[in-house]
This record gives structure tokens, C-alpha cells and sequence, in this order.
């Protein structure tokens, strides 16, 4: 029989051996030994995980779980129902922010504790491959014990599969990296797994308090009307039932379960697909059974209070697919258990044996065909159910509970090999994750290296470059030295022998000389040379190991060959050359030095045609690279002009073809609206043309009718301009006036400006001078004192200068300069205060430079005044025109009116009125148009004559010099 087995959550891992857990949280800051935790999580690891499950079955390893409890003792329920009442009293609530905040902090540790836990399995693994390399080397390992203090970096343990990890020292150290790294790991997980596990205290606490103030008590018999017993709390539908609260689905980690299910959906596989078909098959079977219990336990005992099928839930957790079998499986032994029960309760609960009895072999038939058909391999066959002749209910029970049995195991099965599934798949991740960062920082490596490939064989050549220029110099110096010699020959040829023998020994020493330094310099040729064949060298590495990603360098390297032996060719027809140059220069130069030269010529030439040839390959094959790599690009851009032009092309004929047709309704509608308003305008043309004659000839009549009024009206307006023009002269002549005035201002302003330039100068010589008497003053105090401190004081040199006459003479004359000095000390003050002609000309700026200010003052208040008359008479004119408008507007009136009361007196006809009318309106009109104009010429006109004043006062300004204003031409 199952029972349910309330477990607190633990550590994946499991618990440490040698501790129990008083003693293993008694301090949550003091963590285990390291030794005991290695050990621990050893074991944790290499175990399988078992799921936990509201089952309790019986475990050597749980000493809790030594007494069964059977969850339909009605005593037993009670009592633990009451129990724990009284211990969740006290428990904290908190919060609903608290609790999420926890929730966040679990969720959060959690994902923390299962890194922790893969890098501790790597770290482990690590450790293994040290330990087993340790003992290729040695066969007991005198630290062994896992302590070591070391400093290194961890980056240095990636020697174990590398070629510096061959020496036993290697070896072990870096097996006491991976053991303190183990270590320091091991400690990081224990202290994860205390602070997940105190979250969860807190949560569970809070959970159980609420669960405390929401208990309202047993329940009532509703039949009855009696206190139930304890059975009710072992029902499903109960309130408190224990299946409401699954603390193991509630408090499981959310991210493991995020985990568990988005890996199961990126590969496609949590379990196999055998696995998880054998557990949707079995589920479906065990449904079917337990509603065939149901209904025989109904049918047997209608009273019998039996709870529903249990359901499958919509949110079901994906690290838990077998919930629902064990659900149904729970059903099926609480509905056995009641079979039971209700088989030895009497002759009143027996009714419906014989019934019962082919509805268990029924089930037992299923059972036994769903493990049949299950599929589920290396499993122990169910074997076929009892004969129905020869067996009772108690062994189709047994058969029952038995095959039930059977499918616990098979289902743990299921989870071992989902576990085994779901550790392969992340180990192969990590695996895959490791081989793309290597390939990657591999290709990266690859790509610095050809750049620096690239950069040396630049430089290269450049170095070559100039190596043979220095080698052609050399070679013109040789050519130069041995044309000396044999001038030199010439000219000493006749001479005597000891002539000969000197000049020869000064050229030979020469020739050395130059030897040696020849000698130098093409060493450092050969160096450079040998510098140049390394570039070429891992030029041509860096090529071969990107020949997988080029596809065409096998051509330039069939290019390169034969290049080269055009080179090589070249090569030996420039040596036939030299060699051939070498022999005419033995034949002509018959002496050693002459010898030496051309064999060190020759050499030269040997190693500047290898430089060439060397040099020549290097630009032929990079020109060659050059020029594939442009015709790639080449064709690359005229590939996407093309499509780009296809593209545009389409884009435009399409848009072009829309145009066209938008265009043709468009004038479409343009002729039908055009010929309507032509027609329109036709008609409207012939009415304004009728009517245009008719108002001409009544035009005609009044033009000659106002005449005269006319003439007068024109008389008043050409006096009303000669008034205008008159009040613009004298304005005009008043602009005129501010402008000489403003120039006089600004010359005044210059006045100044000097003036007090002047002062400024003199009042510096002022200040100079007085430091000039300051300093004589401090002169003579120092020389005073200078005369004290040599001669003494004034009575031991009167008398010493009475017992010396020179000193006497001396005396006098010294006196004779002081009274001087005085003198000219006491001009200088007495010409300080004023009386001086610096004193005369600075009263005389100061007082121009006051005239100046008032001028300018005056000035400025005259050009205010002037302003204000300005804007009083363009007031007044333009009241003048008003009030001419506003006479000519009444003459006009006047005129009309007359008019009307002409030949028939007072009586007038309808024609006339109308002509009238519109003859007002029309002139009307435009004298309102006229006075718009008017007034939008003189605004214009204003406008412009301030821009006009403000730019020659900004010339005027900027010049320096008084601005001459133009006048203004009249309106």
C-alpha cells in the first residue's frame, strides 16, 4: 500500500554522508570540511536522481520514512492534522510583495546554485583526468590529500591536454589547481544550497500560516448531521485535503523546470519518443481503469462516497510527466482499499461480488495488455492475469497491486533514462560550445597572423627597396674606383718603379678599405635577405593554412611556378653575363686588388639579382593577388549595379506606368472641367460684354457730365501735393541738420576719445616721475646709511675730516651734490600739484572734453525733437490726404447727386439708380484700392529710409568718420 511521504525540498545533490541535518545546519556560516562536502557531492553526482513523489516508500537511506503512513487512518490523519495546526501558530505571514520578492530570490539562487553545480561537475571531471595523469607518472602522490595553496591562474589547467603538461611537476600542479578549484566550488554550492533552503524555510512557513488562519475546522456530516470522522481529511475533495497542497510542485525551482521544458522543446526529445508514448498510453489505460472502479465501487456501494476520477491538469509540470499516473494509481489502491472494506462489512455490502469479481479480471486483462503493448524495452514481463475459474479477488487484488508495482518501476526507469538523456544532451552542448569558441579564436589567430604576415612583407619590401639602392650605390662607388685605377695606371706607367709600388700600395689600401666596407654591406644585404626568405616563408604558411577559404590560390600559385622559372631563366642568363663581365676584367686587370674588386663586384651583382629576382616574384604575386582580388570586386559591383539597375529599372517602369495612368485621369478630368468652364465663360462673356456696352454709353454721358468737377478736384489735389512736397523739403532739411549735427557729435566724440588719451599718457608720466623721486629718495636713505655704517657717525667724521683735508674736500663736495639733489627733489615737488604746463594741458582737454559732452547732449536732444516734429508733420500729411480723400469722396457724392436730380427733377428712373450705384461702388473700390497703395508706398518708403540711416550710421561706425546723409527723392 502507497502513503504519503511530505518531504521538505533538498538539495539535488542529496545529503552528506556523516551528517545529519541538526548537525549539518546548526551554523549556516561554518560550511563542512572541504573533504566531507568533495565526498558528498561525489556521491550526489554519480547517484541517480530519484524524483520526489507524495509516495513514501521505503528507503535504507531515510530513516523518516522506516514507519508507514496510511493516509485513510483516520486517528493518524487526525492527529497530524491537529499537530501541525499547533506548529504553523507562530509562523511568520508575510506579505505579498515579500513573498514575490522571495520567489524572485529563489528563482534567482536557483539559477546560481545550478551553475555552481555544472561547473563543480566540470571542475570534478578535471580533477579526475589530473588525478588519473598523476599516477602515469608517480604511484602515490604525496599530496593526495587535496590540500594546496597555489597561486597560479586557472587558465594554466588547459595544459592537461597540451604538450607542456608532460612532466610529473606539471602534472601536479595543475591536479592541485583543479582540487582547489573543486574546493572553492564545492563551498560556493554548499553555502547556495543554505540560503535556497532558507528562502524555502520562510516560504513554507508563510504557506502553513495561511493555511492555519484559513482552516475553519472538520466538517459536518451532511447526512448525519454529526461531527465526520478523520476519513474526511483523506478525501480529494476535502478542503484540507494533503493532494491540494503539493509543497514538491509548488516550491520546485522555476527555473529548472524552464529549463527541463525549453530543453526538451530545442531538442525535441525530453524523454524518448518510445518513453513518452509508453506513459501517454499508460495514462489513457489507467483513466479507463480507474472509471471502471469507479463505477463498480458505485454500483456495489452507491453510498460509498468515492471522490471523482482525478483530472490531468492543463499546467502539467514537464520535469514531472508520471503525476497523473501515480494519481490515477493512488485512486485505483484508495478505490481497492475500499473494495475491501466494503467486502467484509457484511451480507449488506455483498450484493454485487460475483460483479466485482469479473470487473477485477476485466481490469487485471487491461493491465496486463497495457503492459504488453507499453513498448517500453528492457523490462520485466508482467506475466498473464489468474484463471477466473481458479482464483479469488484476493490474488486478482495481489495481481493488481503487483502490476501497479510494475509500472512505478517502469515509469522510475523512465526518469533515470530521461535524467541520464537530459545530463548527455547539456554535456554535449558544452562540449559544442567549447569546439565553436576554439574554432573561432582559431580563425581569429589565423586572421592576426596573416595581417602581421602582411605587414612584415610590406616592410620587407620597403627594406628591400632600399637595400638595393645602397647596393647600386655601392656598385657605382666599385665602377668609380676602378675607373680611378686605371687612370692611375695610365698616368703612372712611365713613372719609375718605386712610384709604382707606393701609388699601388695607397690604391690597394684604398681598394681594401672599400672592400671591407662592401663586405658590410652586402652582410647586412644577406640579413636582410634572410629576413626577407622568413617573411616570404610565413607568408607562405599564413597561405596554406587559408587555402580552405580561398579558392583562388592554387591559381596564383600555378602563376607563382612559372614566374619563377621565367625568373630562375633570367637568373642564369644575368649569371652567363656576369661571368662573362668577369672574365673580360681578368683579362684586363691583371692585378691582385683589380682581381679582388671584380670578384667582389661579381658578388655584388650575384646578390643584387637575387634581390631583384626576390623582389620582382614578391610584386608580381602580390600585383597578381591585386588584380584578382579587383576583377572580384570588379565584378561583385557590376553584379549589384546590374541588380540594382534591374531593380531601379523595374521600380521606375512601374512608378512610370502608375504616373501615366494617375496623368490620363487626370486630364481626363482636366478636359471635362475645362470644356464646363469654357462654356461658362462663353456664356458669362457674352452677358459682361452686353453689359460692358451698355455701362459704356452711361459712362460716356457722365464722364462728359463731370468734367469740371474733375478739373477742380484735380486743382485741390495738385495744391494738396505741392503742400506735401513742400513738408517733405522741409523735412528733408531737418534729416539734413541731424546728420551734420550727428557728425559734429562724432567728431566731438573723437576730440574726446583723445583727450583722454592725453590725459591717460600724462598721468602715466606723472606716475613715472614720482617713482623716479621715490627711487632717488630710497637712493640716498641707502647711500645715508652706506656713509654711517663706512665712515661713522656725524661727530668721528667732522672729526675725522678736520684732522684730513682730503676727506674735508671730499665732505664738501658730497654736499655741495645732496644740496642739489634737494634742490632738484624740491622743483620736482614743487611742479607736481598743477602749475606746470602738464597741469595747463590737461585743465584745457578736460574742459573741451566737457564742451564736447554738452555739444553732444545738445545734439542729442535736437535729434529727439527733430524725430518727434518728423513723425508730428508725416501725421499731419497724412491727416492732409485723408481729409483731400475724404473731400474728393463727398465731391464725387456731390456730383452723383446732381446727376440724379437732373432734367425730370426729383423723379428718376431705375436704370439711373442702378448706374449710380454701381458707380459709386466702383469708384468706391477704387479709391480704397488707391489709399492700399498709397499707404503700402509710404510704409515702403519709411522703411526704406530707416535701412538707409541705420546702414551710414553702421558705415559711419565702422569708418570712423561722420556719414554723409543722401536726400531723400519726394514722393
Amino acid at each position: 500500500m502507497s502513503t504519503f511521504d511530505i518531504q521538505s525540498p533538498r538539495s539535488s545533490y542529496g545529503e552528506p554522508t556523516q551528517y545529519d541535518t541538526a548537525s549539518y545546519y546548526a551554523e549556516p556560516s561554518q560550511p563542512p570540511p572541504t573533504n566531507v562536502l568533495m565526498n558528498g557531492y561525489r556521491n550526489a553526482l554519480n547517484s541517480q536522481p530519484v524524483e520526489n513523489s507524495p509516495y513514501n516508500h521505503p528507503k535504507p537511506t531515510n530513516p523518516q520514512s522506516s514507519i508507514l503512513r496510511n493516509a485513510h487512518d483516520p486517528v493518524a490523519m487526525y492527529l497530524l492534522t491537529e499537530t501541525a495546526m499547533t506548529d504553523s501558530t507562530h509562523y511568520e505571514i508575510l506579505s505579498l510583495e515579500e513573498v514575490e520578492g522571495l520567489k524572485k530570490e529563489h528563482k534567482f539562487l536557483s539559477s546560481r546554485l545550478n551553475a555552481a553545480k555544472g561547473n563543480l561537475a566540470l571542475e570534478m571531471k578535471l580533477r579526475d583526468a589530473a588525478m588519473s595523469l598523476s599516477r602515469l607518472y608517480t604511484t602515490k602522490s604525496p599530496r593526495a590529500s587535496g590540500e594546496y595553496d597555489l597561486d597560479s591562474s586557472p587558465d594554466s589547467r588547459r595544459s592537461l591536454l597540451g604538450p607542456n603538461g608532460s612532466t610529473p611537476d606539471k602534472t601536479e600542479e595543475e591536479l592541485a589547481q583543479s582540487t582547489r578549484k573543486c574546493e572553492e566550488l564545492a563551498k560556493e554550492v554548499w553555502n547556495l544550497e543554505q540560503r535556497v533552503q532558507q528562502v524555502n524555510n520562510r516560504l513554507l512557513e508563510h504557506t502553513a500560516g495561511i493555511l492555519q488562519m484559513t482552516h475553519k475546522g472538520l466538517k459536518k456530516n451532511l447526512q448525519g448531521n454529526m461531527a465526520d470522522t478523520p476519513e474526511t481529511l483523506a478525501s480529494p475533495n476535502t478542503h484540507g485535503s494533503m493532494h491540494d497542497f503539493d509543497e514538491r510542485s509548488l516550491y520546485k525551482p522555476i527555473e529548472y523546470m524552464e529549463e527541463a521544458h525549453g530543453s526538451e522543446a530545442r531538442n525535441g526529445r525530453g524523454l524518448g519518443s518510445a518513453g513518452l508514448e509508453a506513459i501517454q498510453d499508460t495514462e489513457r489505460r489507467l483513466e479507463y481503469l480507474s472509471g471502471r472502479l469507479r463505477n463498480m465501487i458505485l454500483q456495489s456501494n452507491p453510498d460509498s462516497g468515492l471522490a471523482p476520477i482525478p483530472q490531468p491538469s492543463q499546467g502539467q509540470d514537464p520535469d514531472y510527466p508520471t503525476a497523473t499516473c501515480e494519481a490515477h494509481l493512488a485512486y485505483i489502491e484508495e478505490g481497492l482499499d475500499m473494495l475491501g472494506s466494503s467486502a467484509s462489512g457484511g451480507p449488506s455490502q455483498t450484493r454485487g461480488v460475483d460483479y466485482d469479481h469479473e470487473q477485477l479480471e476485466e481490469i487485471n486483462a487491461r493491465l496486463y495488455s497495457v503492459v504488453q503493448q507499453s513498448g517500453i524495452p528492457h523490462t520485466q514481463t508482467l506475466p498473464p492475469p489468474p484463471d477466473s475459474s481458479q482464483s479469488d479477488a484476493a490474488e486478482h487484488l495481489a495481481y493488481l497491486s503487483a502490476g501497479i508495482s510494475g509500472l512505478e518501476g517502469r515509469i522510475d526507469k523512465l526518469l533515470e533514462q530521461k535524467s541520464i538523456l537530459t545530463t548527455q544532451i547539456q554535456q554535449q552542448r558544452e562540449l559544442n560550445s567549447k569546439s565553436d569558441a576554439e574554432r573561432d579564436a582559431h580563425i581569429a589567430e589565423l586572421a592576426e597572423q596573416l595581417t602581421h604576415v602582411r605587414k612584415d612583407l610590406e616592410l620587407s619590401e620597403s627594406e628591400g627597396q632600399r637595400s638595393r639602392e645602397e647596393l647600386d650605390q655601392a656598385l657605382e662607388q666599385l665602377k668609380i674606383m676602378q675607373q680611378e685605377l686605371e687612370n692611375r695606371k695610365e698616368e703612372h706607367k712611365m713613372e719609375d718603379v718605386s712610384g709604382a709600388m707606393a701609388s699601388e700600395k695607397e690604391a690597394r689600401a684604398h681598394a681594401e678599405a672599400e672592400v671591407e666596407r662592401l663586405q658590410s654591406i652586402i652582410q647586412d644585404l644577406e640579413r636582410e635577405k634572410e629576413s626577407h626568405a622568413e617573411a616570404h616563408d610565413a607568408r607562405a604558411r599564413a597561405e596554406n593554412e587559408l587555402s580552405r577559404l580561398e579558392a583562388h590560390v592554387e591559381e596564383l600559385r600555378s602563376q607563382h611556378s612559372t614566374h619563377t622559372e621565367e625568373l630562375t631563366a633570367a637568373h642564369s642568363q644575368a649569371q652567363a653575363e656576369i661571368t662573362r663581365l668577369q672574365s673580360v676584367l681578368d683579362q684586363t686587370q691583371g692585378e691582385t686588388d683589380a682581381k679582388i674588386a671584380a670578384a667582389e663586384a661579381a658578388r655584388l651583382e650575384h646578390l643584387r639579382s637575387q634581390a631583384d629576382t626576390h623582389a620582382e616574384e614578391l610584386a608580381s604575386a602580390r600585383a597578381q593577388a591585386d588584380s584578382e582580388i579587383a576583377e572580384l570586386k570588379e565584378m561583385i559591383s557590376q553584379l549589384q549595379s546590374e541588380v540594382t539597375l534591374k531593380a531601379e529599372a523595374s521600380e521606375a517602369h512601374e512608378r512610370t506606368t502608375q504616373q501615366i495612368l494617375q496623368l490620363e485621369e487626370t486630364m481626363q478630368l482636366m478636359r471635362n472641367e475645362s470644356d464646363a468652364q469654357i462654356k461658362e465663360a462663353t456664356e458669362a462673356r457674352t452677358q459682361a460684354e452686353t453689359e460692358v456696352a451698355r455701362l459704356e454709353a452711361v459712362m460716356g454721358q457722365l464722364r462728359a457730365e463731370m468734367e469740371p468737377q474733375l478739373k477742380e478736384a484735380v486743382e485741390a489735389r495738385v495744391q494738396a501735393e505741392g503742400e506735401v512736397s513742400r513738408l517733405e523739403t522741409l523735412l528733408h532739411q531737418l534729416r539734413a541738420d541731424v546728420e551734420v549735427l550727428e557728425s559734429q557729435f562724432k567728431q566731438t566724440t573723437e576730440a574726446r576719445t583723445r583727450a583722454e588719451e592725453n590725459a591717460t599718457r600724462l598721468q602715466a608720466e606723472l606716475t613715472e616721475m614720482e617713482g623716479e623721486v621715490v627711487r632717488t629718495q630710497t637712493e640716498l636713505t641707502m647711500a645715508k646709511a652706506e656713509l654711517d655704517g663706512a665712515y661713522g657717525s656725524r661727530a668721528q667724521r667732522a672729526a675725522d675730516i678736520t684732522a684730513n683735508p682730503a676727506i674735508q674736500r671730499e665732505f664738501d663736495a658730497l654736499n655741495t651734490r645732496n644740496l642739489e639733489l634737494a634742490e632738484e627733489l624740491a622743483a620736482l615737488k614743487a611742479g607736481k600739484p598743477g602749475s606746470s604746463d602738464l597741469q595747463n594741458r590737461v585743465e584745457a582737454l578736460q574742459k573741451e572734453l566737457r564742451e564736447t559732452v554738452d555739444d553732444y547732449e545738445a545734439m542729442t536732444k535736437a535729434s529727439i525733437e527733430f524725430e518727434k516734429e518728423r513723425e508730428r508733420f508725416e501725421s499731419v500729411i497724412d491727416a492732409l490726404r485723408d481729409r483731400c480723400e475724404q473731400l474728393e469722396t463727398q465731391l464725387n457724392e456731390e456730383r452723383i447727386s446732381w446727376m440724379g436730380s437732373g432734367r425730370d427733377g426729383h423723379y428718376e428712373s431705375t436704370s439711373t439708380m442702378v448706374l449710380k450705384n454701381e458707380f459709386k461702388k466702383m469708384m468706391r473700390d477704387t479709391r480704397i484700392e488707391n489709399m492700399k497703395i498709397l499707404k503700402s508706398e509710404q510704409e515702403e518708403r519709411r522703411r526704406l529710409e530707416t535701412m538707409i540711416r541705420n546702414l551710414k550710421k553702421e558705415q559711419a561706425i565702422m569708418n570712423g568718420k561722420p556719414g554723409i546723409s543722401p536726400s531723400i527723392p519726394t514722393q
